[in-house]
């Protein structure tokens, strides 16, 4: 079966060669609220972080009180950048890319504070435009959602860059003085003040109902912290922020509450983590405005912004196509499974298991690709103890810093995954993301399928393309070439069983010339 996706995939990356960089690379980020490093690993089109450090040091409150980076902020960033050099050549990162965004472009010493950072940092510092930071927060937003369409929102201390993304392009950027902390100063903090400036700021943008019944994707940390208390207050039940997706009339009822006055908003911002709830009442205010210019249909959590996007535009365009998901798996097969080359194998055997599959919350093409995904690492659990292997490939999953799936897609590449081990009795509580009985049933199929192939293989390369799995309509045939009789047991004819149950299928199994479509 040559038609596979993966099998492709897996060709155009072995023309390619290794994804650059193989060295460790670092990004710090000089905002107005916070200083972070984040330090990467993996390849170049799906960084992995493997280091992350914020600190709190509040420049835009500095440059907000008398227009320059000066008294406590100031030292407090000296302080950090110096802390933050060291911890970069622990990590081995040779090149630490570094930025500033809207308190250093604004403040009146910028030249002085970026000419004393450097010396700190040992590395060039890049002043960000406004337009340059929401082109590249449109990037990363992009980098970590493929074929993204719709608003890109990012709301930083001192500015709101927003974007229009289409087909892997930025059609129309702006960046207005809608930060957290220039809102807070321009209004004196009184919300009914603030609303009307960020009324007026948006509503000079009228490309914003080109995103209307679109996504709006939002990022910055405040909006990050609104997000996880909301996945609090409802008990959401995954941990993972990046592609967390709201329904707008709901967020427009939480805003609400974020910015009622006096003790009415304190049972809800008492829970709010203490760094970034001073900034709530102002980060929803610009929420709830833009949501009711722009008419989304969603909101979605990106965890990717202006560092993953200053990666992603260094990225050839023959390396920003590759689909991020399926490389983090063979990243990931890389360093946990067995044998690579099997899960191309695997991926090219169960091609034709959902040729008359029908799902119903995610598009065919879809769960293809989360079958292609989920053969890449179908073994990555081999070297845990087999009562928990289910266990620890499903939390991996539901877990793991994937770019480019949903959470839906996340419950059915774990549910397949874990099926590949054990069938399983019980069901973790996941609420609205429980997969419907016929997807249930899909995702069944494929880790009984990958069951199936372990018992003809041992999850090593070779034994595969000697044998066929092909679903038809109302048959599921295993075809074994007349080389591989002595590997037939009851063991094959029971698992190919369960795999046929699943999708309602008689199960056959025979012997002969093994041909690919």
């Amino acid at each position: 079966m040559t038609g596979s996706y993966t099998d492709k995939y897996a060709r155009a990356l072995s023309k390619l060669g290794t994804l650059p960089p193989d060295a460790p690379q670092g990004v710090l980020d000089i905002g107005s609220n916070s200083v972070r490093l984040v330090g990467y690993s993996g390849s170049a089109r799906t960084p992995l972080p493997i280091y992350n450090e914020r600190a709190f040091c509040r420049l835009g409150d500095a440059v907000a009180a008398s227009g320059a980076i000066d008294g406590a902020p100031r030292d407090k960033a000296l302080e950090t950048f110096r802390r933050f050099r060291a911890i970069a050549e622990q990590l081995g990162i040779e090149n630490l890319a570094v930025f500033a965004t809207a308190a250093v472009r604004e403040a009146k010493n910028s030249a002085a504070f970026v000419a004393e950072a450097e010396q700190c940092l040992g590395a060039k510092i890049r002043v960000l435009s406004g337009e340059e930071e929401a082109l590249f927060s449109a990037d990363g937003v992009m980098l970590g959602v493929p074929g993204a369409d719709g608003i890109v929102a990012d709301l930083g201390g001192g500015s709101l860059e927003l974007a229009r993304v289409r087909e892997g392009q930025v059609q129309q950027w702006a960046s207005l003085p809608l930060g957290v902390l220039a809102l807070e100063r321009a209004s004196g903090n009184d919300l009914s003040v603030m609303a009307g400036l960020i009324e007026t700021e948006l509503a000079r943008l009228d490309w914003l109902q080109d995103g209307r019944d679109l996504p709006i994707y939002i990022v910055g940390g405040t909006w990050r912290a609104m997000a996880k208390l909301h996945m609090k207050i409802i008990a959401y039940p995954l941990e993972v922020l990046h592609q967390y997706e709201m329904n707008p009339a709901d967020i427009e009822g939480f805003c609400t509450r974020l910015t009622a006055q006096g003790a009415a908003a304190e049972p809800l911002l008492a829970q709010a983590p203490g760094n970034r709830r001073k900034d709530f009442p102002a980060a929803a205010l610009v929420l709830k405005t833009l949501m009711a210019q722009g008419q989304p249909n969603k909101l979605v959590v990106s965890a990717n912004a202006v560092r993953e996007g200053i990666l992603y535009a260094e990225l050839k365009a023959k390396y920003r196509s590759l689909d991020p998901l399926l490389m983090a798996c063979e990243e990931m097969a890389s360093r946990l499974c067995k044998a690579e080359a099997y899960g191309h194998e695997l991926a090219i055997w169960t091609d034709g298991l959902y040729r008359h599959a029908a799902p119903e919350a995610l598009p065919l093409e879809e769960i293809n690709r989360l079958r292609e995904a989920a053969c890449l690492i179908s073994d990555l659990a081999w070297s845990s103890h087999s009562s928990f292997r289910a266990a620890t490939v499903r939390q991996t999953v539901l877990t793991a810093p994937f770019a480019g799936i949903s959470h839906k897609a996340r419950v059915f590449m774990a549910d397949a995954l874990s099926f590949r081990h054990e069938v399983r009795e019980t069901e973790l509580d996941l609420g609205d993301l429980k997969l419907s009985a016929k997807d249930d049933a899909l995702a069944r199929a494929l880790g009984l399928s990958l069951r199936l192939a372990h018992s003809l293989s041992a999850s090593l390369p070779g034994a595969l393309p000697q044998t066929k799995l092909k679903a038809g309509r109302h048959k599921l045939t295993l075809t074994l070439s007349p080389a591989l009789q002595n590997l037939n047991a009851p063991i094959i004819e029971k698992r190919l069983a369960a795999v046929a149950k699943a999708l309602g299928l008689a199960p056959v199994l025979e012997f002969g010339d093994v041909e690919t479509d």
